[in-house]
């Protein structure tokens, strides 16, 4: 017969102790607190000890998809034994809800699955922190190499955040026994959060109201070791544009101007679509030309240069951010010559649905 006390059975309570141990253990890392192993803690569990490598890495992109890395547990004890992984990340303020996310590879299916993650804040930094077993027993001086992922997200799909940001995060990674809060070993890595970068090159000065359309670079460039997914490439133009994009096969196609119903906010186009995609360290860039109507106004327009990950479906040019320097184009009259400090449409705003770089740059 199994004894039951206070309606839940021994191995039930030793499981809540466990995850109890677990829980103090990954809020001390998140906030910063050193709990190595002291001899007191540990003289019922003489025999167990363990070693942490943590190949980190450098950097993740913000908004991007997360990075793969290792940490591997030596087992350094002179018995085989079970052991689990704390693991925490701590960053600026700015960083938004579902800024933070880490992924495990299932030992056994070889598929990658979330890390449920908590998440607080701890002496000015905003936390996430989980305490994930490792299902397996390590030999006495064996090892046991764990496959995580780490990313910057900011936000979900179709719903990134338009504030806030991080320049890095501190991960926390610590090594200990199921249901004990002393970590036996701890590192701490800082990973520098990266942003893709868009730009314009080669954009002509002038362009001849009702006359040839004016041809440049836009130019996406991925440096960060992430991969990225719902990218919305955008170029805000004059309303009194035409914008085409030369495609793989040297045709051109014309792009359809978007607005954003904020009043006075000049158009933008994608040039690859809503839901793009560019690689870790690649480069992408499109041909565009644009033309300007006889109606448009002479002098100064501008060309705006934006990329949005994780766009609104229902609200365009609302994302996750990073917008750059454009270009301004002087409009001028047949045969040459402009109106001189005469102003067209309204300079574009780069950034009309998040100022600034919420993916940290």
């Amino acid at each position: 017969m199994r004894t039951i006390i206070s309606g839940r059975p021994r191995s039930a309570r030793r499981t809540a102790a466990r995850a109890a141990a677990a829980t103090v253990l990954a809020t001390a890392l998140a906030g910063g607190t050193v709990l190595l192993s002291a001899p007191a803690a540990l003289a019922n569990d003489s025999v167990r000890s363990a070693k942490l490598r943590v190949n980190a890495p450098a950097a993740v992109g913000g908004a991007g998809q997360p990075v793969e890395f290792t940490e591997t547990i030596t087992n350094t004890g002179s018995r085989a034994a079970v052991f689990g992984l704390a693991l925490s990340t701590t960053s600026d303020m700015g960083t938004p809800p579902h800024g933070i996310a880490m992924e495990v590879r299932d030992r056994k299916n070889g598929k990658w699955r979330p890390i449920a993650l908590d998440t607080g804040v701890h002496d000015g930094k905003v936390s996430y922190s989980a305490y994930l077993p490792v299902d397996v027993t390590i030999p006495a001086r064996g090892s046991v190499t764990v496959q995580l992922r780490i990313g910057a997200p900011m936000g979900r799909p179709h719903d990134g955040a338009s504030n806030g940001g991080m320049q890095s995060i501190d991960l926390r990674s610590a090594v200990a026994a199921p249901g004990s809060w002393v970590a036996m070993d701890q590192v701490t890595r800082t990973i520098k959060v990266q942003n893709i970068a868009p730009s314009l090159s080669r954009v002509p000065s002038t362009a001849v109201a009702g006359g040839a359309p004016i041809e440049f670079d836009a130019v996406l460039k991925n440096p960060t070791p992430s991969n990225y997914v719902n990218v919305a490439n955008v170029l805000f133009v004059d309303p009194h544009a035409t914008v085409q994009v030369r495609r793989p096969n040297g045709t051109w196609t014309t792009l359809k101007k978007v607005y954003n119903g904020i009043p006075g906010e000049s158009p933008g186009v994608y040039l690859q679509g809503r839901d793009s995609g560019i690689r870790a360290k690649s480069t992408a860039t499109v041909r565009v030309r644009v033309s300007y109507d006889a109606s448009t106004p002479l002098g100064p327009t501008d060309l705006g240069r934006c990329v949005f990950v994780n766009e609104s479906p229902k609200l365009p040019f609302r994302g996750t951010t990073t917008c750059a320097k454009g270009a301004t184009v002087q409009i001028v009259a047949p045969g040459g010559k402009g109106t001189k400090g005469a102003k067209g449409q309204a300079p574009v705003k780069s950034a009309p649905a998040g100022k600034g770089n919420p993916a940290g740059k």
